[in-house]
Formats: C-alpha cells, structure tokens, sequence
C-alpha cells in the first residue's frame, strides 16, 4: 500500500510502530555495550597486560649500526641518530676486553657457521661506564650479504640479586637445603604442639 493511500490514522500507527522498534534496538544496542565492557573487566585479570619491552634491540649489516630502538639506546647513552651516523664505529660499545669474543663470533656468524648465537660480554656506555649484556645474535642474508639482529639485556642487576641469593643460602645449614617442607616447618618452630597441629 503507498503512503499516499494511507489514512492518517495509518501513518500515525506506523510511525508508533518504528518509534517502538527504534527503541527496542537502541536498547538492545545499548544492553550489548554494557555486557561487553562487563566482559572486558571481567576478563581483564585473566589476560595479563604485556609488559614493556625491556630489551635492547641493534640490527647491525656492513659493520654499522642500522637501527638501534629506544631502551639500546638508554642503556648505551647513544642515541639512535649518533649510533646509525655512518662514522659511528659499533665496536664502541664494546668493552675491550670482550671485543675479541664479538669479532670472533660476528666473523663466525657472517661466514654461516650458525644462524643464531647468545653470548654475554661486558659493553661500554658513551660514558666509559661497564655494561654486563646477555645477548642473542640473529644472522640473517640481508643485501650483498649479512644482517645481524641483536637482542640484548643488562644482567648486571640480575646477576647482584643471584649472588645475593647465593650468599643467603650458602648461609643456611646444608641439611636444611635437602628437607621435606613440612620437615622444615617442624625445625623452625621446635615444637610438638605445632606438629600435632599440622597431622
């Protein structure tokens, strides 16, 4: 039927009736946005948050730095534009000591004696401070010849937090090292009453 046919009468009906349907799908609409943000806090502690990336990244090709990211950079006191300048040499951030060790294993690496590497040597920030890095090497063919991907982190920190640990536990009795849990609570506490407690 045209709406030119339609009584007044008949109109006004069907505008009733698509005002009553626009109102059901707005709250439909409505109930289906509140269900997902309820879903979403609900779920929230189910789906841990990526933490931060805190690894540095270098990507080295031609012996020059090509892209270094930003915690590289904190972690060297360089930043990305003075690292990838052409006159910039990498060895640089290499302690003397363990520049050898990079030659050697960038030379190995370049010539295809393995795709990837970890190592740990000591680095040197731009204000001659030592950096302890763990590191995994990345060889890929790039252009005319190799890429090198590093990931690196300082253990420094890591590693005054296991020798800590280490002189902790070389503090407790040897026997201690080897009991039972249960075994332990009931020599810590000395007591009968607490092992009858427990069973």
């Amino acid at each position: 039927m045209k709406s030119e046919d339609k009584t007044k009468k008949e109109l006004i009906d069907e505008l009733e009736t698509t005002r009553e349907r626009i109102s059901e799908l707005e709250a439909y609409e409505k109930n289906a946005r509140r269900a997902l943000q309820n879903f979403s806090l609900r779920s929230a502690p189910s789906f841990p948050h990526p933490a931060p990336m805190q690894e540095g990244i270098a990507i080295v090709f031609d012996r020059k730095l090509e892209f270094i990211n930003d915690v590289f950079a904190e972690l060297f006191g360089v930043s990305p534009e003075e690292a990838c300048s052409p006159g910039f040499d990498p060895m640089s951030l290499i302690a003397p000591q363990s520049r050898r060790l990079i030659r050697k294993n960038y030379l190995e690496g370049c010539r295809g004696a393995y795709r990837s590497k970890q190592i740990n040597y000591t680095g040197l920030s731009k204000d001659g401070s030592t950096i302890e890095c763990e590191s995994f090497l990345l060889f890929i063919p790039y252009k005319w010849g190799v890429a090198v991907q590093c990931t690196l982190k300082s253990v420094s920190v890591s590693q005054r937090v296991d020798e800590a640990l280490r002189r902790h536990y070389s503090e407790l009795p040897g026997s201690l090292l080897y009991e039972e849990p249960d075994a332990l609570l009931h020599k810590a506490f000395g007591s009968e009453v607490f092992k009858k407690q427990m069973y």
